[in-house]
């Protein structure tokens, strides 16, 4: 008793929603894309400046040790400014964001010297954004890429 395969159409509600005619054209809709990115970079710095600061809060909540906690919300912090950063154009910061994100990652306490090295990303990131380093830094990246990564070995 071999039965029939029978083909399902499935509904279409999305079809349902999109006009079929009007709308803006491909030329007004990207103006209108443009526009949005235009505001999202604007407002990328008062993210920016809201990540710094929670992420240096969150840093003198740890100097004591530090809680898994803490740490894992310094974590978080650093691992939003990386993606961020490389989005609206601050790669520097991504790049200091990656190595932060990298130096936290399993820790469960910090001891003072540890501290030190977290409190040295987090002014570096600061740095970069007050001196408005935006765009492709490739020699100042490779450079800051390997001292934040020998800082990094040194302290295990």
């Amino acid at each position: 008793m071999a039965d029939k395969a029978q083909k399902f159409e499935p509904p279409n509600p999305l079809g349902r929603k999109i006009r079929k005619t009007g709308g803006p054209s491909p030329e007004q809709a990207i103006l209108r894309a443009l526009n949005a990115a235009e505001d999202l970079i604007d407002n990328y710095q008062g993210w920016a400046v809201d990540d710094l600061t929670a992420l240096w809060k969150a840093y003198e909540d740890s100097r004591n040790g530090g809680s898994p906690r803490q740490i894992l919300k310094m974590f978080e912090i650093a691992h939003s400014i990386r993606g961020e950063g490389g989005s609206f154009g601050f790669q520097l910061i991504s790049t200091i964001g990656d190595s932060l994100c990298k130096f936290l990652e399993g820790r469960k306490k910090l001891t003072g010297p540890e501290s030190e090295v977290v409190k040295v990303h987090i002014l570096a990131m600061r740095a970069v954004f007050k001196q408005d380093l935006k765009g492709p830094q490739p020699a100042m990246e490779r450079e800051l890429r390997q001292l934040l990564a020998l800082l990094r070995e040194r302290m295990g």
